[in-house]
């Protein structure tokens, strides 16, 4: 008896264990997260001196014209006229210079990664109007970082144009593959604080040895040259045209993410001003005179749909309008000039 109460329990409880085996669930579920966002920066700048095809002659101090000739004419002979150069001295002293390294990631906490590539580039304009590129090939400009900028003007005229490019890289989020609504906004604005130099200066990130508000003879930089300002972009979307997707492939299935390969470029009219681009295209309309606390230049929607911004490039450029006048001013020797400040901003907005 007490046998076989033993062999029951042993059945019951195995029946249990196999009971509670038998309900026991479970699962094992994995996700991934994508995460990439956007960067800006400048990437490239640009000078040129619009061609004076005309000596400028005044008698000195003035702007009242004076005859242009040597002193081979006896028969016209102007005492103390001035006169600017024919062969090129109106427009040839002119030059930009460039402090640049390769392009980055934004760096994270603890990121020692060594900024490589450090390049310092002069180019000068050149004679006939034409434009000088710190950088001339346009895939290279993607992968450079403008550190320092400057435009150093020595021409016997005013009339010198320089521009600088503003890189955006957008999120490699597939937002039209995945059918997401990316609504994106651009704004763009400029600026200019004049100023008298009376010493050196050391870089972008000081006013030492300058004096500011600053003025040559009661007339600041911008005034003196007409400096005016006009901005362009052009946007490579997801959706359209040749990449229309956040990687390089002509699929949705097929590329390689991680590359500054897009088609963001210009295309330029007879007088090298942007007249169109790819994806989509626009401008600030008319040159506007930079003066007072400056101007909203663009403020538009780029995006209210899934075709999201891929890259984009902002193009400022800045003219010397003073030179198109009937009596130009001759550059006044002091060292003078204008901090000139640009603001870029892509970003995710509400839509109205």
């Amino acid at each position: 008896m007490k046998k076989l109460v033993t062999i029951m329990a042993l059945v019951i409880t195995a029946f249990v264990g196999t009971a509670s085996d038998s309900q026991a669930i479970s699962l094992r579920f994995k996700f991934k997260v994508f995460s990439s966002g956007p960067s800006i920066y400048a990437c490239n700048a640009g000078i040129r001196h619009k061609q004076k095809n005309s000596k400028v002659c005044y008698f000195e101090g003035t702007t009242t014209a004076c005859t242009p000739n040597d002193c081979k004419d006896k028969t016209v002979c102007n005492t103390q006229c001035v006169c600017t150069g024919t062969n090129g001295g109106d427009s040839l002293m002119d030059y930009l210079k460039v402090e640049s390294v390769n392009w980055t990631d934004h760096k994270a906490t603890g990121d020692n990664t060594a900024v490589t590539g450090l390049e310092s580039i002069t180019k000068s304009a050149p004679y006939g109007g034409a434009w000088n590129y710190a950088i001339n090939d346009n895939a290279t400009t993607w992968n450079k970082r403008i550190k320092e900028l400057s435009f150093n003007l020595g021409s016997e005229l005013y009339g010198a144009e320089y521009f600088v490019d503003v890189c955006y890289r957008g999120p490699q989020i597939e937002y039209f593959a995945d059918g997401v609504t990316m609504n994106a906004t651009l704004s763009a604005q400029a600026s200019a604080t004049d100023f008298f130099a009376t010493g050196v200066n050391p870089g972008d990130n000081s006013r030492d040895g300058l004096i500011i508000p600053g003025t040559v003879d009661g007339k600041t930089y911008t005034d003196l040259a007409g400096l005016q300002v006009k901005a362009y972009y052009a946007c490579d979307m997801q959706g359209m045209g040749a990449y229309k997707y956040a990687h390089n492939g002509a699929t949705s299935s097929s590329g390689t993410y991680n590359t500054s390969i897009n088609e963001a470029n210009f295309s330029f009219d007879g007088n090298g001003y942007p007249v169109s681009g790819t994806d989509i295209f626009g401008s600030s309309g008319s040159f506007q005179p930079i003066a007072g606390n400056g101007l909203d230049l663009i403020n538009t929607w780029i995006s209210t749909s899934s075709k999201a911004p891929r890259f984009c490039k902002i193009r400022y450029v800045f003219s010397e309008t003073n030179q198109d006048s009937s009596l130009p001013f001759m550059r006044k020797w002091q060292r003078h000039g204008a901090e000139v400040c640009t603001y870029t901003k892509i970003e995710e907005d509400i839509a109205e």
